[in-house]
């Protein structure tokens, strides 16, 4: 059978390969590789390169490239068969052109592609350097080579010590929101830290030129006008009113931390504006908690009437047991006021003496009042506490006695115009008779008269126009005044305290001092001052020993007392026994019958008496 013979084809020129790989299929893919691929559409066909791949770069300048920008321009004639050819052998040639550029031989001359010396564009090459620091071993130095040296006033008041906190940031962003949908650009944080700072500043400025602000002299001497007591300590030390300057103890009046910034009494801080009266007692003045019922009673009366106590003994309050107090007390007459049927009375703890009198009135005379606490044991070996009172009128008082008699219950105008001087006659809960006649003095005239206490001094006007002119937003003078409002409600939140620390310890030292005409001046008061800052320490330390010898002193005497009784019953117990029970003789001889010795001269008889009763 004959093979059939092959039929000789036209050689037909090869057609160089796309500079392009063909891309691979996405299935075949890992995931890894599919994340490192670059897809990109070219001539309608999707081409993935993976991002490891390298490049070559090529100008604008190169054959190829004018040859497929031609072909983009011509797309539209590529379907003709005619040019088909055409286009072939163009595309042969700007290949062949390139490959003689770049220096590769075509294939069939040489067997493959040789790569000759890349002379094509090339990137240029980063270029760095390591750059060693030898530095020598410094020694650690000792803290005498170090300082720190403090700014001045100068220097702080030019900078903002100001940082704002959570309730800043909420407010201001409340702002900001209301800004926004008005079309008004928004405040940043630094402008508002930069208004609060320079409102303490200026109010601090202000208050230096006017001479500071007048507080009520504290009296180094002062006692609690509840215990009458002086003494004080770290945990139980005695606080002064900001406003009405009453001074109780801690423990006293019910405050287990000492507040930050000012401290008000109760009634300063519910009512400043109105005198409250005392339900107990007809002064005004003194240390004020409200009873259950929404009234006012002082704490020392609460302490002393019998029937009345508190419902919270931790802070002292409210006044409770007011409407156990029998009609009998209402009724009694204060021998020192001279009122009847107003408050409730005590009465002095003298056997058979029935005197009555107000607590706070027996506080304004100095009356011997003493509270002390017993230690007593239970039936369970428990041990308990309980306070024993003790109150003298005039006539029993002690011997010895110091009278110390309050002035916080005058009823002179005070300098915070509290307790302004009314009438006394007023109801005094159950059991209270008629008072006396109102003033008649109008309400409007009283009312005119009370000044209400401002926590937070008036910002000054000038001082405020200076802050506008330093401050560059869009309607600067209503965000301002609104910024003000807010800086002296939160002032009020903390009873005035300035927001800047280093402000705080300035307002509590504050002294109506003049200028000083020269630095030298200054420089003597200081010394001065340092000076009786010593001696006043020294005298502290001398009362504190004289204190000590005194109670060193009262322990030796009762001491030497108990070694002489004890002395006395070793030498002579027989004189000790008869001094006994002499005393119990002279006890039981009531009527002094026995008290001068019998005369022999005018009773013979009396030694045979004697004799036949001793057989």
């Amino acid at each position: 059978m004959k093979k059939k013979a092959r039929q000789h084809r036209v050689a037909v020129p090869q057609r160089p390969s796309s500079p392009i790989m063909p891309s691979p299929n996405k299935q075949i893919l890992t995931y890894a590789q599919a994340q490192s691929m670059v897809e990109f559409d070219l001539d309608g066909r999707l081409h993935r390169i993976s991002i490891y791949d390298q490049l070559d770069v090529i100008s604008d300048d190169d054959p190829m490239v004018q040859e497929m920008m031609e072909c983009t321009s011509n797309k539209e004639n590529a379907e003709k068969p005619q040019q088909v050819l055409l286009r072939s052998v163009r595309l042969k040639n700007n290949q062949e052109k390139r490959n003689a550029a770049l220096g590769i031989t075509s294939p069939g001359h040489g067997g493959g592609y040789q790569p000759a010396a890349n002379t094509g564009p090339k990137l240029n090459e980063p270029k760095f350097r390591t750059v060693e620091y030898n530095l020598p071993a410094v020694p650690k130095r000792s803290s005498a080579f170090y300082k720190y040296t403090e700014k001045t006033e100068e220097e702080l008041d030019e900078d903002t010590e100001y940082d704002m906190d959570e309730e800043d940031y909420a407010w201001l962003d409340l702002v900001n929101e209301k800004r926004k949908s008005e079309g008004v650009s928004q405040v940043s944080h630094n402008v508002f830290e930069f208004l609060v700072d320079r409102f303490e500043k200026e109010l601090h400025l202000e208050s230096l030129d006017q001479g500071g602000e007048k507080h009520a002299p504290i009296d180094e001497d002062a006692v609690c006008c509840i215990c009458m007591d002086g003494e004080c300590h770290n945990s139980n030390a005695i606080l002064f009113c900001d406003m009405c300057n009453v001074a109780v103890h801690q423990e006293c009046y019910g405050v287990p931390y000492i507040p930050e910034g000012q401290w008000l009494c109760r009634h300063c801080l519910q009512v400043p504006t109105q005198p409250s009266d005392c339900i107990l007692c007809p002064n005004k003045g003194g240390a004020l908690k409200k009873t259950v019922d929404e009234r006012w009673g002082h704490v020392v009366c609460a302490l002393w009437v019998p029937e009345v106590g508190f419902t919270n003994t931790t802070f002292i309050e409210p006044i409770d047991g007011v409407s156990h107090i029998p009609p009998a007390r209402w009724k009694l007459t204060c021998y020192l006021c001279k009122e009847k049927g107003v408050g409730a009375c005590i009465q002095c703890h003298k056997a058979n003496c029935y005197t009555a009198f107000h607590v706070s009135c027996a506080q304004r005379a100095g009356l011997f009042m003493k509270m002390e606490p017993i230690k007593e044991v239970t039936d369970t070996g428990e041990p308990t506490f309980s306070v024993k009172k003790t109150a003298y009128c005039g006539a029993h008082t002690p011997n010895g006695c110091v009278r110390r008699p309050l002035t916080i219950y005058n009823e002179a105008k005070p300098k915070n115009g509290l307790c302004k001087k009314v009438d006394k006659g007023r109801g005094a809960g159950k059991g209270s008779s008629k008072g006396k006649k109102k003033s008649k003095k109008p309400e409007s005239e009283a009312e005119s008269e009370a000044v209400t206490p401002a926590a937070v001094p008036t910002f000054p006007a000038h001082r405020l126009q200076t802050i506008l002119n330093q401050v560059s937003v869009q309607k600067k003078k209503a965000f301002v005044e609104l910024a003000l409002n807010y800086w002296t409600l939160k002032r009020q939140s903390r009873n005035g305290l300035p927001l800047i620390r280093r402000l705080q310890t300035s307002m509590q030292s504050q002294k109506n001092t003049q200028p000083k005409q020269n630095e030298e001046e200054s420089r003597a008061l200081k010394e001065q001052l340092k000076e009786w800052h010593r001696l006043r320490h020294d005298l502290e330390r001398a009362r504190l020993l004289l204190e000590l010898i005194r109670k060193r002193e009262k322990m030796k005497r009762e001491e030497i007392k108990l070694q002489e009784s004890l002395l006395e019953i070793q030498l002579c117990p027989f004189s000790i026994l008869l001094q006994g029970l002499l005393d119990q003789l002279q006890t039981k001889d009531q009527a002094k019958i026995f008290t001068q010795p019998v005369d022999i001269s005018e009773v013979n008889t009396f030694l045979n008496s004697l004799a036949e009763f001793d057989q």
